[in-house]
């Protein structure tokens, strides 16, 4: 009987000792295949971690640390390996990693531009002048000499403003207290004294000359510039030519464009001030007939301010127009080497005439017609210096027109005449 009962009990024994091996195995795969097929919610899974589980945590953890130092592939693949989640209950503790945020670009508030300050002009040189002029009407005061400068005012109307500084370019003045500038061909007459209210006055001039002094390197040569006609003509009656019986109008006031409109009394004016600015630059002492368009001078008196100021060459400035409109191209006039009036002049007259509408036709790339030669002329018969009328373009042409008024092919006239007063003076 002891030896039966000693028989069970190692038999129990090693019953026991199989339960605890073999046997726990076997409990645990029931119990993941009953975990993984059940319908048990994440929140009723037991919270009491095996040995094996908290191996795997730290296994995972240190998986994790790999991951923050690896590159994009290299973190694609470890999660590819990493186990399914019904097999590894993660500790609570436990923080997921943050998915990683694509790049973007930083909102930025939208900023209304702050608007370029006017550029300061560069230095410009100015002869000091005391005086007073007029200006055209509507046209720009600008705070520095350049257009590139803001519009201090806009000038509706004619003014007469004090002037404190001149070049060929920019005239300075005073307006409002404020120095300002305007451009100088827009300047349509000099003056010694202002007006009441500070208004153009509107007066005309009477015939007296307008002299200014070369500023350049003085060459010793004084011309004289003719705009040619005046904004009224005077049609009363004077001698073609010193002593002649035979009568014509003083003065017309001109022809003007086909397509603009524009007088060719103010082109003439336009221009001929922009060739005294450019010869007053070049050493010539300048004698203008008129320098604003509401005047009174009959072509014989222009002669005559041209003889008293003791000019050696006499410069008469025109447009030309035609019916036929498809006529263009420039000219210039003197008169015959057998003119009853003036013709010991004639040589010379004819070399200015020659040397303006070369250069003139050089620079501006305009038709040359030829010299013509005329007796008809009262302003050339009066002439007591070598003259030349030129016949800058034809206004009846619409082309040729267009040209005339666009401000460089002015300037390209100017430095044409002022090529060919050079020549003449050699």
């Amino acid at each position: 009987m002891p030896f039966v009962l000693g028989g069970l009990i190692i038999a129990l024994i090693v019953v026991l000792i199989f339960m605890k091996t073999g046997g726990k195995n076997g409990d645990d795969t029931d119990m993941k295949t009953n975990t993984v097929n059940s319908d048990i919610t994440e929140e009723e899974k037991p919270d009491k971690k095996t040995e094996k589980d908290s191996t795997e945590d730290t296994e995972k953890k240190d998986e994790k640390a790999d991951k923050s130092t690896a590159s994009d592939d290299q973190i694609s693949d470890v999660d590819d390996q990493a186990p399914e989640p019904a097999d590894v209950l993660e500790p609570e503790s436990t923080e997921a990693e943050p998915e990683t945020e694509p790049e973007t670009e930083p909102e930025t508030e939208e900023v209304e531009p702050t608007p370029s300050p006017t550029p300061t002009p560069i230095a410009v040189e100015f002869e000091d002048k005391d005086d007073y002029i007029e200006t055209k009407s509507d046209v720009n005061l600008r705070v520095g000499p350049s257009t590139d400068t803001d519009i201090f005012e806009n000038l509706q109307t004619a003014k007469r403003l004090k002037r404190t500084g001149y070049n060929k370019d920019w005239t300075r003045v005073i307006y409002k207290d404020t120095e300002c500038y305007i451009y100088t061909p827009l300047v349509t007459g000099t003056f010694d004294e202002p007006t009441e209210d500070g208004n153009a006055a509107g007066g005309k001039q009477e015939g007296t000359a307008v002299l200014s002094t070369g500023v350049g390197t003085p060459n010793g040569h004084i011309v004289c510039i003719d705009p040619g006609h005046q904004t009224h003509g005077n049609n009363d009656k004077e001698p073609l030519g010193p002593g002649s019986s035979e009568m014509k109008a003083k003065v017309s006031s001109g022809t003007s464009g086909n397509v603009s409109g524009l007088p060719e009394y103010k082109l003439n004016l336009t221009v001929s001030l922009k060739l005294r600015d450019e010869l007053i630059a070049r050493g010539y002492t300048v004698v203008m007939t008129r320098e604003i368009n509401d005047v009174d001078i009959s072509n014989s008196e222009r002669a005559k301010i041209a003889a008293d100021a003791g000019a050696q060459a006499f410069i008469r400035i025109h447009a030309n127009s035609a019916s036929d409109t498809s006529v263009n191209g420039v000219e210039t006039i003197c008169m015959t080497s057998e003119n009853k009036y003036n013709s010991e002049l004639y040589t010379a007259s004819r070399s200015l005439s020659d040397s303006i509408l070369n250069h003139v036709t050089s620079n501006t790339g305009a038709k040359k017609r030829y010299v013509w030669e005329t007796d008809t002329m009262t302003g050339i018969n009066w002439a007591e210096v070598p003259v030349t009328i030129l016949e800058m373009g034809y206004m009846s042409n619409k082309d040729e027109e267009a040209k005339l008024i666009d401000d460089d092919y002015q300037n390209r006239i100017v430095l044409g005449i002022a090529d060919g007063i050079d020549e003449f003076f050699k």
